[in-house]
């Protein structure tokens, strides 16, 4: 994936182009230890927003109804808010009145993390409605990560803008790697209202147009995202009851409709079945292609020998991240080179890492430059190396039981090579690559 400024997606075969997808990324931090963990309770969400064309005005109001499986109290909740880092050009977001129960409560944001504070503390099988409200602007820059909540070169861009259960996450890091985990909900409600008509790619299905307001819903995902643009134009494709959409304005809707049906295909023969039935592509700017639940942004000036394997990567991330999430800063291994051999195992496109081979049980906040070399490549190649020793059958039994055993929820990268091992009848030494798991 591609966070920070780009995703080192469209990089890997060339370290010139890495490089470049690496510039402008701020020094990493450590994840605090003693951090706030929402990913046990469940949610769902009823969002009203409004995003200005003209002006990059934005105005989010978020609605939780909020349960506690767990048998313990809690008396804090984090949500997940990436536009207190990349709303307004980095100026972040202006988050307003926050409520429990209809009660005014006193949050604390630490970095991109809403805590909201619960007295008397929310009971074992106890439920809560929370509205978190807040204010921002669009970026109007293409540096760092702010590309990805912005209006820039005719389109608008939204991405992790709706506060979401979590975990207190460092944002800056010293690599593209992704600095999000957040739980599957099983219901989200959002309505979009513009001031100008746009044509909306989101991570839900539209229900509903009233004038400027368009209201969509999504189900079991964990995140919601959406690019808009005046002048998208459509073309589609239905797959195994599926339909694939592509929101485009100037790349070529039949290469990578044919590239998305390919892998769609194949990963369902393989993997498991696609629960949804749609998945929007939408082109962005020239910035960087990264995954959403139901959802995928392409960049615009993607280069043509890189677009079959890009589209495949993207499109296994449906699978393995969407699906099946992981703590994306914690695990990245777990998404990231598992789609990352996916797709190169289909397009038959492999490289090598310039790189020295290090660990690939490391965080984001661990590896710098390397980090896609390491965790992409690296581990692809030992995904590689593993999938020719027990064979094709054994290696997807053992993906296929990882998928359908944390179907919506989180798995990791224990949990993968396990259930690897386990349908291979063998104990790998997994120990040599991943020295704090083994």
């Amino acid at each position: 994936m591609r966070r920070a400024t780009s995703k080192p997606r469209l990089a890997m075969a060339n370290l010139a182009v890495l490089l470049v997808a690496l510039a402008g990324f701020p020094a990493g931090q450590p994840v605090d230890a003693a951090s706030v963990n929402s990913l046990n309770l469940r949610a769902t969400y009823d969002v009203d927003a409004s995003f200005s064309w003209a002006s990059r005005a934005v105005s989010v109001r978020t609605a939780i109804d909020l349960y506690n499986p767990t048998a313990g109290s809690v008396s804090t909740v984090a949500f997940n808010l990436a536009t207190l880092r990349i709303g307004n050009n980095g100026g972040g977001a202006n988050v307003g009145v926050v409520t429990v129960n209809g009660s005014a409560v006193s949050e604390t944001i630490d970095d991109q993390t809403v805590l909201v504070p619960f007295s008397p503390s929310l009971s074992a099988g106890g439920s809560a409605h929370v509205v978190i409200n807040y204010t921002s602007k669009l970026s109007s820059s293409s540096a760092g990560d702010y590309w990805s909540f912005a209006r820039l070169k005719g389109v608008m861009t939204a991405y992790r803008w709706i506060p979401w259960l979590s975990r207190t996450t460092r944002f800056n890091r010293p690599s593209v790697g992704e600095p999000w985990v957040t739980p599957s909900s099983t219901y989200v409600r959002v309505a979009i209202t513009t001031d100008r008509t746009l044509k909306i790619a989101s991570s839900g299905q539209r229900i509903s147009v009233n004038g400027l307001t368009q209201v969509f819903v999504a189900r079991n995902v964990r995140d919601f995202n959406f690019s808009a643009a005046p002048d998208y134009r459509t073309a589609s494709r239905t797959t195994r009851g599926t339909r694939i959409t592509f929101y485009y304005r100037t790349m070529s809707p039949s290469k990578v409709l044919g590239w998305a049906v390919k892998a769609f295909n194949s990963y369902s023969n393989k993997v498991g079945a696609y629960p949804y039935s749609q998945l929007n592509i939408a082109e962005i700017g020239p910035w960087a292609s990264i995954e959403s639940p139901s959802l995928f942004w392409l960049e615009r000036d993607l280069k043509s020998r890189l677009l079959p394997w890009t589209v495949t990567h993207e499109v296994a991330h449906q699978w393995f991240y969407s699906v099946v999430g992981n703590d994306q800063s914690q695990e990245p291994f777990a998404d990231e080179a598992v789609v990352d051999f996916m797709a190169r195992n289909l397009v038959k496109r492999w490289v090598n890492s310039p790189c020295a081979q290090d660990d690939l049980d490391q965080s984001i906040y661990d590896l710098g430059s390397c980090y896609p070399w390491v965790i992409y490549v690296q581990g692809n190649l030992y995904l590689r190396a593993y999938y020719n020793h027990v064979g094709a059958a054994d290696f997807w039994q053992g993906l296929r039981n990882y998928y359908a055993a944390n179907r919506f929820r989180i798995g990791g990268t224990r949990e993968l090579l396990d259930s690897l091992d386990a349908a291979a009848g063998i104990n790998y030494p997994h120990y040599q690559r991943f020295p704090s798991m083994y």
